[in-house]
């Protein structure tokens, strides 16, 4: 008999052992990794330009135009292209687990993807494409990695106004209001956001994402905030829509280009535009001080996307065909790239 209980015991413990264990186990294997709070899960520039290209360890991840943007990926020398996700992606963030997307499947030609959920919304993904989950499932705006948050523009016709600045967190645990004003949530930089205040005074401000208080960088009507470094960079509508620098550390304003800009991204050394001149309408590069101009090409382009090897574009009138250039070396023609 003792004999007998002695045996229930040990199983009893073995058993207790064994299921610890496996929850242990599946703790471990299902854990969520967190970011460094100062990541930013894409570059500014790429965000203030729709955030449809981003670069991560080797690749990078884009919205292929050619596929009705599609989410796909491909080394960062653009070989080895494939899809990852059929949904119509924009706002594309990346860090070491995730892909951080935008999803917009609306349109007749997409009503098959009702049968793949909803619509519109905020979406993770593994690094693969495989196992979205939605973070927010309605329309949403521009959205950015910062962290271990993503800022969006919410939308909900419910709210008044309809659009509005919220964050939720990577593990969607989640979601919160942040302001009530529609912030653009594109420029993340050692724990702020920079943004001009468009709809109210145009100011340059940062929101301090720790604490949540906004504070004036800069007073100016400006828009398309761009802070690198001691730099933020911008739009002066006051100034014939002239491209500007300003250094917030001796409180110096620089023009960088003549003409007015209509998008632009900077990315390391350098600042691609497109500048409407007196004379010509055209991509120009740049040094971030404005130095060493060069026309790429004339004409009116948008999408600007740049990576450590190549910056991508479109011509305004053309949203399928995708060109690039090499965002360092030497420029001698612009290039046709097909990715099918």
């Amino acid at each position: 008999m003792k004999e007998r209980r002695a045996k229930i015991i040990v199983l009893s413990i073995l058993a207790v052992i064994l299921a610890a264990a496996g929850v242990y186990i599946y703790s471990y294997i299902n854990r969520f990794e967190y970011n460094d709070p100062n990541l930013a899960g894409n570059t500014a520039g790429n965000i203030n330009n729709g955030g449809l290209f981003c670069e991560y360890n080797g690749y990078i991840y884009f919205s292929n135009p050619y596929d009705d943007g599609a989410l796909y990926r491909m080394n960062s020398d653009c070989t080895n292209a494939r899809k990852l996700s059929d949904d119509r992606v924009a706002y594309i963030n990346v860090d070491g687990n995730h892909i951080y997307y935008v999803r917009n499947n609306s349109g007749s030609d997409r009503v098959a993807s009702i049968l793949h959920g909803y619509l519109f919304g905020l979406y993770r993904c593994e690094l693969d494409g495989s196992n979205p989950a939605g973070l927010y499932e309605k329309q949403s705006g521009t959205a950015a990695l910062c962290g271990n948050y993503i800022y969006y523009q919410h939308y909900n016709t419910k709210e008044s106004p309809s659009f509005t600045l919220y964050r939720a967190k990577i593990d969607g645990s989640e979601d919160v209001k942040v302001s009530n004003t529609t912030y653009e949530p594109s420029s993340y930089y050692n724990g702020r956001l920079y943004f001009a205040n468009i709809d109210e005074n145009h100011n340059l401000c940062s929101l301090d994402v720790n604490t949540g208080s906004i504070s004036t960088v800069l007073e100016a009507n400006a828009y398309m905030a761009d802070m690198e470094g001691q730099y933020i960079y911008y739009i002066d509508m006051n100034d014939n829509y002239a491209l500007m620098r300003y250094n917030t550390a001796n409180r110096i304003k620089e023009k960088l280009i003549d003409g007015r800009c209509v998008h632009y991204n900077v990315y390391g050394t350098k600042v691609f535009a497109m500048i409407e001149g007196d004379d010509v309408h055209g991509i120009y590069r740049m040094n971030v001080d404005g130095s060493q101009k060069e026309l790429i090409a004339q004409g009116d382009f948008n999408n600007i996307s740049c990576t450590s090897q190549y910056t991508f574009f479109q011509y305004f009138n053309d949203n399928v065909t995708l060109y690039r250039v090499p965002t360092i070396g030497k420029i001698t023609t612009i290039e046709q790239i097909n990715v099918r």
